[in-house]
């Protein structure tokens, strides 16, 4: 079989909200991402049984969306806590840190809350959340950033493997060796979730 080209962008990444004019609000009034569409719908796409929602795109400015349901019947407030960065976030990029310093000013002004400035070494980031409870970034790259992912990328093999012989046995502890080891889709458990989520 002839090797598939490899996907070249993110069309868009989708989240629950809890209310979709909070959620436009702050994607287009506050971050300036442009709605396109907003879609109601009136049943499960997979499923066809009844479920009200509304599927929310903005498109930010290389043409990339963010997305959101707003389910009305499936509100849950807990859903709608602050997550944990290292759980889940997106990453915004600008091109300086004169733009990233604009934004920490502007975002603390409208939102009343952003991180100062960190240093990453091959990028520089600040941290806010949306009213969703979403970690948010915006990140510009280093000026050595070329020269630091090169550096990375010769190492990135090598680094992995040192990696997975440290820490596989604490991963293994927690979750078991059947399930680091699986490289097929658990269909059972594929159809569990899609039967959950009304997409079958």
């Amino acid at each position: 079989m002839e090797k598939l080209e490899r996907p070249k962008n993110i069309h868009h990444q989708a989240f629950l909200c809890r209310d979709a004019e909070q959620t436009r609000w702050f994607y287009e009034d506050i971050m300036g991402f442009k709605l396109v569409a907003a879609l109601d719908f009136e049943s499960s796409p997979g499923s066809g049984e009844p479920l009200e929602y509304m599927h929310l795109f903005f498109e930010m400015g290389n043409g990339d969306h963010v997305a959101f349901f707003d389910i009305p019947d499936e509100v849950d407030e807990e859903k709608f806590n602050y997550k944990n960065g290292f759980d889940q976030h997106i990453a915004f990029e600008v091109d300086t840190l004169e733009e990233l310093n604009a934004w920490k000013q502007y975002l603390n002004k409208e939102i009343g809350w952003v991180s100062d400035p960190i240093d990453h070494g091959f990028v520089h980031s600040i941290y806010f959340y949306d009213p969703n409870g979403l970690a948010l970034e915006i990140t510009c790259r280093d000026k050595k950033y070329d020269q630091i992912m090169e550096k990375d990328g010769d190492e990135a093999h090598k680094n992995l493997k040192q990696w997975t012989e440290r820490t596989r046995s604490k991963k293994e502890s927690r979750v078991g060796t059947e399930k680091l080891n699986e490289r097929e889709v658990d269909t059972k458990e594929l159809f569990k979730r899609l039967k959950i989520s009304g997409a079958i």
